[in-house]
């Protein structure tokens, strides 16, 4: 049985009436007639009683004609959910923040994906870049928000979805504290509490270069490995540090003030990388989703 015979039963069941039937389906009635009587070889029955007033449904085709509808149904459902899933518009989507990823345009950009495709399963976790970049090549996740690529080899792909402020954290008992904006003189010189290298080489040399100038590397005054532990380091007097915008907006130390730079506000980058050859038709749509941004 094949599902353009069903398609032909249920056509005449609902007209009653052959002729009727076949311009419904566009195929010619002799043609038609074949096809029923077809079906009706393979059944062993008779689908339709055909007298001189028309046709009407038998038994066998009356209880035949629910159990069609629902086989078509079920197929165009199936075909429905193959097209979807082909073209990204059903699947799942893994993504990773970097975790100093601010809730504004990374936010944005994934709700909106998320509402306008239900049925995608968008997973999120999160991490830093060195450690991204080799999840994006083990192809562990789909697609990375992060500062800037490390390591931008040809097998993965960035472009640049927003930029975002670096603010300066300094011990609310420091003079600093007092002042609405800061100048790069004014953390010129001041011991400086700061994160590993290796955790993301190219933001770790961009904000160092945004803040003091290019190449100027100050001496680190105190180590921690992220953003909390940073300013906890602050609020103990170990030196000033600095995080980003978004950042900032998330982490409330006691004992720490977050102050703006003045103009030219020194910023970083939010990178949305991926692996060229990574085949998932939800990484595509996600990446059209997000190209005007």
């Amino acid at each position: 049985m094949e599902l353009r015979h069903l398609r032909y039963f249920v056509a005449v069941a609902e007209e009653l009436h052959f002729g009727r039937a076949a311009q419904r389906l566009h195929i010619a009635q002799p043609g038609l007639s074949q096809q029923i009587k077809a079906l009706e070889r393979e059944l062993a029955v008779e689908l339709f009683t055909r007298n001189r007033r028309g046709v009407t449904l038998t038994d066998a085709g009356t209880a035949l004609l629910p159990a069609a509808k629902d086989i078509l149904a079920r197929a165009a459902a199936a075909m429905e959910l193959a097209r979807h899933h082909g073209t990204g518009q059903a699947g799942r989507l893994t993504l990773s923040l970097t975790r100093s990823a601010p809730r504004g345009v990374v936010t944005e950009l994934v709700d909106s994906f998320r509402a306008a495709n239900p049925a995608v399963k968008v997973w999120v976790t999160s991490g830093f870049t060195a450690r991204d970049e080799q999840r994006l090549r083990e192809r562990a996740i789909d697609a990375a928000f992060l500062r800037m690529l490390n390591d931008p080899r040809d097998d993965l792909a960035g472009r640049t979805v927003g930029d975002e402020a670096i603010m300066a954290a300094v011990p609310s008992t420091d003079r600093l504290a007092r002042k609405r904006r800061l100048s790069r003189a004014d953390v010129t010189g001041r011991p400086l509490v700061w994160w590993p290298r290796e955790h993301g080489p190219r933001m770790w040399d961009r904000m160092l270069d945004q803040v003091f100038g290019e190449g100027v590397r100050p001496p680190v005054a105190h180590w921690e490995p992220e953003e909390e532990h940073m300013l906890h380091a602050v609020a103990q007097g170990h030196g000033i540090t600095f995080i980003t915008e978004g950042k900032a907006a998330t982490l409330h130390v006691a004992g720490v003030a977050i102050r703006r730079f003045a103009d030219p506000v020194p910023t970083v980058p939010i990178t949305l990388a991926w692996s060229r050859d990574n085949p998932n038709p939800a990484l595509r749509r996600f990446l059209e989703h997000t190209s005007g941004h």
